[in-house]
């Protein structure tokens, strides 16, 4: 009798019983997918995982005369990418062509150089505006962060209105310049 009402159940609703069915089907794939193959992987994995994170905790120490002078070498390099105060000027116009290579038109520039005590080095802190698609600021921001000379991205604001595809950016910087003699 059972058999009956599920027979007829079957004639009346096929499509409901045909998605019950793939839905079952697909369950029980999936099931087997975790349990045969992600289940063991992951496990895999975190025994990798773990080995790993145990040989770098037992992994030696560098020895403090070695830190030492990678330490002064990567000084000396960074000293070395430090520009001569007299090259302030192409640093300005790289900044321009900069600008003018992503379609930005740049505003008044200002800068005032400091003094840093007891190093023989200015930084000038920088000031501009820029204004153009929000697509050619981040690119240009991109190629600021790429430059030789050492300079750090004090501040930025953007600017626009949500009506116009322009927008503008207040830009300060400090450049890192030596100071010669």
């Amino acid at each position: 009798m059972k058999i009956d009402i599920i027979r007829q159940i079957i004639k009346t609703r096929p499509k409901s019983f045909v998605c019950i069915a793939v839905l079952i089907m697909t369950n029980f794939g999936l099931y087997l997918f975790s349990a045969l193959y992600q289940e063991p992987r992951l496990a895999d994995l975190q025994r990798k995982w773990s080995e790993k994170r145990a040989e770098a905790a037992a992994a030696p120490t560098q020895d403090p005369a070695a830190i030492y002078l990678q330490g002064t070498a990567d000084l000396k390099s960074w000293g070395e990418r430090i520009s001569p105060k007299k090259e302030f000027a192409a640093f300005i116009g790289e900044l321009f062509e900069t600008a003018v290579n992503n379609s930005l038109s740049v505003g008044a520039i200002t800068y005032k150089p400091t003094q840093i005590k007891g190093e023989n080095l200015l930084a000038y802190t920088i000031g501009f505006n820029v204004s153009g698609k929000y697509a050619a600021i981040k690119s240009f921001i991109a190629d600021i962060e790429r430059l030789r000379q050492i300079a750090v991205i004090d501040n930025l604001s953007l600017s626009g209105k949500a009506d116009e595809e322009s927008v503008d950016l207040r830009l300060q910087l400090t450049a890192y310049f030596r100071v010669e003699g």
